[in-house]
């Protein structure tokens, strides 16, 4: 049996499955860890001996935001105390613990994993939930009792006040009646929200967690003696009873007061190096010392504590930058230990280089610290003079504010002054120092409180400093630090066998102090850590190309991706052979610097300010409201189309709009496939062909211009003229006066129209009133199918004969056997025709359709005596004028009201108009029937049609059929007319739908207008061709003459007789 494809690699081995190793551990986790266990400690080790100073940090700071509705993103952009600052100060402390306690693999100290917690640390860092309300003593002694009742009352309103005015700032009216109002505190440097009570007594607890630590620690002998807190909002800037710049209680003071009732304190130094200058606690050191001044003897000392201020800061910026001269008088104040005022303010100065600036620290700036040496020695020497006096008890509070950076914002350091990063480990090193000597009484007591600093980076290497310089002479490495040359002979002696341990020989045994190195916050470390903080958009670099220029055969991308890739062959091993454990990866300063910051920084509340999204206006789309639509329906439970603009309709002002909108509503939803079938509506049609004489005058306009729309044409909407120009000679043709047309009244046509549109006009021809309106009438079934049934017939009738066609021969011309000759457009008008008015014509080219209800007798025509000629007879017989009124062609008669229904009406020759194919003078050319317009399609023909045939002096006779033709001659004229001639044929009416003869373009023949009754030839539609030869010589029986009374009791048209050539 041959083995499986799917067996082990070793067929010997027992099968196992596959073992997913653990992924390596990264430094972030093993930072994470090292630093979870110190911390752990750090609560519990209250008074040990390897840690003299503390940082204390309340979580409750970060809730105190900016939180005002509908602020915009330029207003948010001014906001400089923000929850932020708190994250980088944090930043700054856990650079500060890296590198101060070597905790890095570059360190003394290096992060592994699962490694013990060292003995030494370089500075506890405790997390503090301490509230101080603010009615307790130790904060109205500062601020006094009204003052904290109605801050108290603005915090805890704060938040119902944002969400209805958004102003809540806004202070309560005066309770007595008649004083004028309290002055409004500043809307942009200060602010409140529903979280900012919390933050302030948080402040506060953090404030009175380091005095205890500090004056508890130093009371040890080797405890802590020195802190830093990291709280917000600032406090230098308010005073006793006006909040200002961004502060709302005076922490210091408020510490110092603390510090006064629990320690007894005897005398305090405040040292300020805040870009601005702390007015607010330059006023309270006053009015306190002021206070003091004025005791009784027999008050307590712990009462008659001394207070002194000493301040660096910028004399242009805030609270000077308006030019106050209270603001500057007090910003330049100096005065030593008179009237029991010790005040001293330096102004900082610009600077080029670093040497300059350092040049400036010595001489001008170290002048702040000998003025509270000064101040400090005074007072301890006055309480060491007295037995009676306390003993003292002394302690410097530092207000840290580091917005006089270097990176510092443009906007806080817009007067260019400022000061390197590096001054604040150095002026906080000679601060400790200060503090260490004998003859203050302060015994190392440093209490530093977080004031300014409203940038990132200057917030985060200032703390970092800060905490370099604080720490100066407490923290100690275990071996001290070997020199190059040390370090190149251990490498040698390495290589050549020699133990590792004879290092320690060159370097000097026991605790060695560590002091802090400039290059720390240098610009390029200070990035590397907000890299890791705020990670850049990743940019992949752009690949270079290596090697030899690729060619023909150079492997593509596809092959080298199909390459074996080693590490996949190595994890499909691993089932019998393990992997060698990779070794766990060095932490470096930056990573375990933000590994720490991510542990003291809250994971379970807010930490950031309210972005612009979250205070701006909800955006509500306000829709506007749709026009009063009259045409539009309203759907009542609130569903509709959308609207539409209102159109003119096609009706007069005074039909029925509400019905036509009704109809237009009905069929807004349907398409033209939609509709039925319209039946032609029988006043329709008597109103468009109502008679022969409309659909004459309706041809012979055509002839000139368009034939007119059925439809009636919106008097609104644009007039869109079809030009169709006609030829010279058509022109000449048309006779300059004819007589009137029968129209139809416009009445008549409104209201037709209108009844009409209400029925089957839809909305979208009101939306095509400015457009050129296509009107389609579709024929009813019955209509159609009548029209199918006369086609039928007459297909039926041109199979067995075909019509006759009236002919003429050209004189002198024969026709070949079997042609039919074209019909010459007579040339008199006056031949008229009588028909019945209930004759409807649709003419079809040259064809005329009537329809009639009864049968039609043709009247005799009318012959006008205004003849041009006379034309004599063969025979010389001239008939004489009939007795009628003399009618002259120009003149115009009466127009016939046109009928409402159908009827018979008798209409007099004079009253219709001249046909088209009659006209005076000759065509030069023949003038082609008009198309029929395609908006205006003809009517279905009715059932039952005659045939209007006219008769005039060129009809001498009918087309026989082809069939007859054959085996025939050609066509000769037979002898004029005589008395003894036989009777004319008798003509028979065409079948419907004959088709009428072409106009020829040959001149007219005169005629004569002599012709008697009893001399006119009848023909009849079977006969043979008049005056043609028969085959055996004969006249046909037919065609004998009749008697005269025979041709009286026929109904026949008067011919004249063809006149001699």
């Amino acid at each position: 049996m041959p083995p499986s494809r799917r067996g082990s690699f070793a067929p010997n081995a027992p099968s196992s499955p596959l073992a997913q190793p653990e992924p390596p551990p990264r430094a972030c986790d093993i930072a994470e860890e090292c630093f979870k266990k110190e911390l752990a400690l750090h609560e519990g080790m209250a008074g040990a001996t390897n840690a003299g100073t503390i940082v204390i940090i309340h979580d409750q700071c970060y809730g105190h935001r900016y939180a005002r509705p509908k602020t915009t993103k330029s207003t948010l952009a001014t906001i400089m105390e923000r929850p932020e600052r708190m994250l980088a100060s944090v930043r700054g402390i856990a650079t500060a613990y890296v590198r101060l306690g070597e905790r890095h693999m570059e360190g003394s100290n290096p992060l592994r994993p699962n490694q013990s917690v060292p003995e030494r640390i370089p500075f506890k860092i405790r997390k503090t939930s301490r509230m101080v309300g603010l009615d307790s003593q130790v904060v109205t002694n500062v601020h006094g009792t009204k003052w904290m009742e109605e801050l108290n009352s603005l915090c805890e309103n704060a938040g119902q006040k944002l969400a209805s005015t958004g102003k809540e700032l806004a202070r309560d009216p005066p309770a007595v009646p008649g004083q004028p109002p309290k002055e409004a505190f500043h809307p942009m440097d200060l602010y409140l929200s529903s979280e900012s009570l919390n933050a302030l007594q948080g402040a506060l607890g953090g404030v009175l967690d380091a005095v205890d630590a500090v004056f508890q620690g130093s009371s040890l002998g080797n405890g802590v003696s020195r802190a830093f807190v990291c709280i917000r909002p600032p406090g230098h800037h308010c005073s006793a009873e006006w909040p200002s710049g961004f502060c709302w209680l005076n922490n210091v003071h408020i510490g110092i007061e603390h510090a006064m009732m629990n320690y007894r304190l005897t005398h305090a130094a405040i040292i300020d190096f805040d870009l601005h200058h702390g007015d607010g606690s330059q006023d309270i050191t006053w009015d306190r010392n002021k206070k003091v001044q004025g005791m009784h003897k027999n008050t307590p000392h712990w009462k008659k504590t001394s207070i002194g201020y000493f301040s660096l800061h910028d004399i242009n910026s805030f609270p000077c930058e308006d030019g106050d001269d209270a603001k500057v008088q007090a910003a330049s104040l100096c005065i030593d230990n008179a009237h029991g005022q010790s005040i001293w303010n330096i102004h900082l100065q610009p600077w080029s280089s670093t040497e300059e600036f350092w040049q400036i620290y010595e001489d001008k700036y170290l002048v702040l610290l000998d003025k509270a040496r000064q101040y400090l020695t005074h007072h301890t020497k006055r309480l060491r003079k007295s037995s009676a006096l306390p003993k003292p008890k002394a302690a410097i509070f530092l207000s840290a504010g580091f917005d006089a950076s270097e990176h510092e914002t443009g906007g806080m350091q817009r007067h260019a002054v400022n000061v390197p990063t590096e001054f604040y480990a150095r002026f906080t090193k000679d601060v400790v120092r200060l503090a260490e000597e004998i003859d203050t009484g302060v015994d190392g007591r440093i209490i530093s409180v977080l004031e300014g600093g409203y940038s990132d980076r200057a917030l985060s290497s200032g703390v970092l400093s800060h905490l370099s310089g604080l720490t100066d002479g407490q923290v100690f490495t275990d071996v001290a630090p070997v020199s190059s040359l040390a370090r190149n002979m251990a490498d040698r002696m390495n290589g050549a066998g020699v133990s590792e341990d004879v290092l320690m020989s060159y370097g000097e045994p026991g605790l060695t102090p560590l002091t802090y190195d400039p290059t720390w916050w240098a610009e390029a470390r200070l990035s590397e850590l907000e890299n890791l903080v705020t990670p850049p958009p990743n940019v992949l670099p752009k690949k270079v190309r290596t090697g030899p220029q690729a060619h023909f055969s150079s492997p593509t991308q596809s092959f080298t991706a199909k390459v074996v890739d080693p590490s996949k062959l190595q994890r499909s091993l691993s089932g019998r052979y393990k992997a060698v454990p990779l070794p766990p990866p060095e932490v470096d300063w930056a990573t375990a610097a933000h590994a720490l910051s991510k542990l003291l920084i809250p994971s379970d509340r807010q930490t950031r300010s309210h972005k612009f999204e979250e205070l701006a206006e909800p955006k509500v789309k306000k829709e506007k409201p749709a026009p009063a639509l009259n045409s539009v329906h309203v759907d009542p439970s609130g569903r509709q189309l959308r609207g539409r603009k209102p159109v003119t309709s096609y009706a007069d002002n005074g039909s029925d709009d509400e019905s036509i909108r009704a109809a237009s509503r009905a069929s807004r939803r349907q398409t033209i496939a939609d509709f039925p079938i319209v039946e032609p509506e029988p006043k329709r049609a008597v109103s468009r062909r109502m008679s022969i004489a409309s659909s004459v005058g309706s041809t012979t306009e055509s002839r000139s211009v368009s034939r007119a729309s059925s439809v009636v044409p919106n008097k609104s909407s644009v007039q869109v003229k079809k030009v169709r120009a006609p030829s010279t000679a058509a022109a000449t043709c048309i006779p300059k006066t004819r007589p009137a047309v029968p129209r139809v009244p416009s009445s008549y046509l409104n209201k037709a129209v209108a009844s009409s549109e209400k029925d089957i006009e839809n909305e979208m021809d009101q939306l095509t009133s400015r457009v050129q309106r296509v009107k389609l009438n579709m024929p009813s079934k019955e209509a159609h199918d009548a029209k199918e049934k006369a086609k039928e017939a007459e297909k039926k009738v041109k199979t067995t004969r075909k019509p006759a066609v009236p002919r003429i021969a050209k004189p002198g011309v024969k026709k070949a056997p079997g042609r039919p000759a074209k019909v010459t457009k007579p040339a008199s008008p006056s031949k008229q025709v009588e028909v019945s008015a209930t004759v409807v014509a649709a003419p079809e080219e040259p064809k005329t359709e009537v329809a009639a209800e009864a049968p039609i007798e043709q009247p005799q025509p009318t012959v006008p005596e205004a003849i041009p000629a006379v034309i004599e007879q063969p025979n010389g017989a001239v008939d004489g004028p009939r007795e009628k009124p003399v009618v002259s062609p120009r003149q115009s008669f009466g127009i016939v009201e046109t009928p409402t229904e159908l009827m018979n009406m008798n209409i007099t020759p004079e009253q219709m108009p001249l046909l088209p194919f009659v006209d005076i003078q000759q065509e030069a050319h023949p003038m082609p029937p008009a198309p029929p317009r395609p908006d205006t399609p003809p009517p279905p023909p009715p059932s039952n049609i005659a045939q209007f045939v006219n008769y005039n002096t060129q009809t001498f006779g009918t087309a026989q059929p082809l069939s007859e033709f054959h085996g025939h001659g050609g066509l000769h004229w037979v002898p004029p007319n005589t008395a003894a001639s036989p009777p004319p044929p008798t003509y028979a009416p065409a079948p419907v739908h004959a088709a009428a003869p072409p106009m020829a373009t040959q001149p007219p023949r005169p005629t004569s207008s002599t012709g008697t009754r009893g001399t006119l030839p009848v023909f009849t539609a079977s006969g043979p061709i008049p005056f043609a030869p028969r085959p055996n010589g004969t006249v046909s029986g037919s065609q004998a003459p009749k008697p005269k009374g025979e041709d009286e009791n026929k109904d026949i048209w008067e011919v004249p007789e063809t006149p001699a050539r």
